[in-house]
């Protein structure tokens, strides 16, 4: 005989999945769950009772197709647009890192550097950028403590930075003053200020977008409204149930509350997708992945781009031999 063979890797995956609780909704809406449930059982116990209970005037509002079509529509809406805001949010996201990358590449590569003091100011421009990206994780998490920011400035920009609203743009407006600067004396012309000022603005250009998500919540009426369906349903159900199901009503409204309540769950982590939620977008993640970009291309020696020195005595005879 042949041994089985065990089953595939993705097998075990999927069921390690399903099993996990990091990322679940079930511990958020268990207690709904748990009152629901409960309600569910009361309903059992005083029916067996004989207690005269509303079954024909609300159980029948579960199998209505008006007030299951309109419930249905509302969750898929409800997951729809949250997901659609989590997506351009991580678009933004996406655009940020790329913009960054490329000023932090162009930076590095094409302003010349003669001086110490030249090459320790290129430095910290580009450790700007990556404080940026740390600043700008922090404004949409309305964090206003700065220790994260710490490595990428000194303590009196750290100062301005506390006392400053939108602290990423403050950034932006130093990283543009040094651009300004470069330019004025004329170690990078007028294409190439051209060309890092759109990097830059495509920066700013994504951290408009997040804010314009953040600061843009579904309208508190259509919560309400979807809240207040789902509730009626989960009221309503144990009675339409309780005749022929009896005691297993209880199970079947804890998973129909699984469900519904999960949706809705779902819908509300992923609607700010900037939070500390773990269906959040990873933005620690992101920002020290672009961190160790940064530094790896502040590591890159740039191009001399210093003026040609005149040729030596010896090497013009060495030409006019040839």
């Amino acid at each position: 005989m042949t041994a089985k063979s065990p089953p595939p890797a993705h097998i075990w995956l999927w069921l390690r999945t399903v099993l996990t609780l990091r990322g679940s909704l079930l511990p958020n809406i268990l207690p709904l769950m748990g009152v629901f449930t409960l309600y569910s059982a009361a309903i059992v116990e005083a029916w067996q009772m004989h207690f005269p209970l509303p079954i024909r005037v609300f159980g029948e509002l579960t199998n209505n197709v008006v007030f299951n079509l309109v419930l249905g529509l509302l969750l898929v809406f409800r997951t729809n647009s949250s997901y659609d805001r989590f997506w351009e949010g991580r678009k933004a996201w996406g655009d940020i890192v790329v913009n960054v990358r490329n000023l932090a590449r162009t930076i590095q590569l094409c302003i010349p550097v003669q001086t110490e003091a030249e090459s320790q100011r290129r430095q910290r421009i580009l450790q700007m950028l990556t404080g940026f990206a740390v600043a700008t994780k922090l404004h949409l998490r309305e964090v206003t403590d700065n220790p994260e920011l710490v490595p990428y400035f000194n303590a009196d920009e750290l100062t301005q930075l506390q006392q400053s609203r939108n602290r990423p743009l403050q950034i932006t407006l130093w990283i543009q003053d040094y651009l300004q600067q470069e330019f004025q004396q004329e170690r990078i012309d007028t294409v190439r200020l051209l060309e890092l000022n759109q990097f830059l603005n495509a920066i700013i250009q994504g951290l408009t977008a997040c804010e314009r998500i953040r600061q843009t919540p579904i309208p508190p009426a259509y919560l309400i409204y979807l809240r207040r369906l789902i509730a009626l349903y989960c009221l309503c159900l144990p009675l339409a149930l309780v005749t022929q199901w009896g005691w297993w009503t209880v199970l079947v409204v804890g998973v129909v509350g699984f469900i519904l309540f999960g949706i809705e769950e779902l819908g509300r982590q992923i609607a700010d997708p900037f939070g500390f939620d773990p269906n959040d977008l990873p933005l620690e993640a992101i920002c020290t992945t672009l961190a160790e970009n940064v530094s790896t291309i502040a590591g890159v020696n740039g191009f001399d781009n210093s003026p040609p020195m005149p040729p030596t005595p010896s090497d013009s005879s060495l030409l006019q031999t040839h």
